[in-house]
């Protein structure tokens, strides 16, 4: 890389009878149904049908007995007298509890219940009733929408045997994150794969990312560089992060934050890195790392630690191929380089198709204020999609811009800059953070340089 002097740059719990409920989704069934279809109190009876939360409480002595049985468990509205009955008060109430208990869990608890508590006589609609599923008939409270999901265990699913359906329940299974373990490959390579995406960080050399591959394919330039050298070509590869602004460091970057060894850690679905600080700067670097298989996106969450009052951006730098396409929203730009750009529609495009021999002389690059908190790069069909919060103009870093480009010697520099934040000594900085997210472009998808269905795709892609 060459001198860049100028650059700019749980579960829930149900209180019934004055007494705490606390509901398992039971993955037994009809085991569970089964089981104390006849013996009551253990698990109908006084454990859940019976005291603990339709006994006592709503009727019953212990297991909803002699008195009002049906009462007791399956709740005045439904069970009624002649529903528990003083004689099969206690088993109603075991079968009907065990059904409501497993809150509609599967169709063969509840139909259990049904079976054996009675789906008129003895259990009936009682039986999942007020005490355990919630209102008269099974009730939406913890058969449904605590346990159940999406109310399907809930209304007269423990009672009428039709609980089931339900449970499984759209609401457990939910369309929520789905979170990517990483794996460490060796101490200088930590894999997320995502799919066919896959991304590899190597914490002996900056945390850096060092490779993201869809499908066989290089997203990035790999970084395969054998020992760190800040000066040698290549080391212009990979994704690496900065201080910004670069006036306080120059040229070549500080080798604790670009290139020295990091700590690594797996945390749960996280990699974590933690660099030493720069004596100069008075600042370390760390690095949170997490990925989504759910959505195919990559989130980075970077912080700076001081060991000095300072002032810092953060500041990322991606290196891509060349000969793409480069779109992002902006305010305003300056273009230093004798690289041609145009801006149109609100947005800054750069074409690189036919100026993959055009390098910038003496850090001389774009320097942009985004508008959108986006940048995209689009190559060989596929769309790389950088994201991050937006910086007010009044809060970029001295003489730079939330969003940079550099036509390097063979690769691009993709870069966006977080805020310029003061930090007084042995300060963290807030965190800030990153996502990318690579998606291949349909036909019906035109790749060109002012093209409002390629920004339509784009925008559409876009993941906070």
């Amino acid at each position: 890389m060459q001198r860049r002097d100028g650059a700019r740059g749980w579960p829930s719990a149900l209180a019934a009878g004055g007494l705490l409920v606390q509901l398992v989704v039971a993955c037994g069934g009809e085991d569970d149904g089964k089981q104390d279809a006849t013996g009551g109190a253990a698990t109908g009876g006084a454990v859940t049908g019976g005291a603990m939360t339709g006994g006592a409480a709503t009727g019953g002595a212990s297991t909803g007995g002699s008195a009002t049985g049906g009462l007791g468990t399956g709740g005045g509205p439904t069970g009624g007298a002649s529903t528990g009955g003083s004689a099969t008060g206690g088993t109603g109430s075991a079968t009907g509890g065990t059904g409501s208990a497993t809150g509609g869990t599967g169709s063969a608890t509840g139909g259990t219940g049904s079976a054996t508590g009675g789906t008129g006589a003895t259990g009936g609609a009682a039986t999942g009733g007020a005490v355990i599923g919630g209102g008269p008939t099974g009730g939406a409270t913890t058969g449904g929408t605590e346990s159940g999901g999406a109310l399907t265990g809930g209304t007269g699913v423990g009672g009428e045997g039709s609980g089931g359906e339900a449970t499984g329940g759209e609401a457990t299974g939910g369309s929520g994150p789905l979170p990517v373990t990483p794996e460490e490959i060796s101490s200088s390579d930590f894999r997320f794969t995502v799919g066919d995406l896959v991304l590899d960080a190597n914490p002996r050399h900056g945390g850096r990312i060092v490779s993201l591959t869809l499908d066989g394919t290089d997203i990035i330039e790999p970084y395969d560089c054998s020992s760190y050298d800040p000066n040698s070509p290549c080391n212009s590869s990979g994704s690496t992060i900065w201080t910004s602004p670069q006036d306080d460091w120059g040229w070549p970057p500080k080798t604790a934050i670009d290139g020295g060894t990091y700590s690594a850690a797996i945390d749960g679905d996280h990699l974590l890195m933690a660099g030493d600080a720069d004596p100069d700067l008075g600042i370390a670097i760390t690095k949170d790392i997490s990925a989504d298989a759910g959505t195919g996106v990559i989130t980075m969450t970077f912080t700076m630690e001081t060991t000095k009052a300072t002032s810092a951006a953060l500041w990322q730098i991606t290196r891509v191929g060349r000969g793409g396409l480069v779109v992002y929203p902006v305010v305003s730009s300056t273009n230093d380089s004798t690289w041609s750009s145009s801006t149109a529609g609100g947005f800054e495009w750069i074409d690189d198709s036919d100026q993959t021999t055009v390098v910038g002389d003496g850090g001389a690059k774009i320097i942009g204020d985004g508008s959108g908190g986006w940048l995209a790069y689009i190559l060989d069909g596929n769309l790389f999609l950088i994201t991050y919060p937006d910086v007010a103009s009044g809060d970029i870093a001295p003489d730079e811009g939330d969003v940079e480009i550099y036509p390097g010697d063979g690769y691009i520099e993709l870069e966006v800059q977080g805020p310029y934040e003061s930090m007084a000594a042995n300060a963290t900085s807030s965190p800030w953070t990153v996502r990318w997210r690579v998606i291949p472009v349909p036909g019906t998808v035109t790749v060109a340089v002012g093209d409002t269905g390629l920004i339509e795709f784009i925008q559409q892609q876009i993941v906070m």
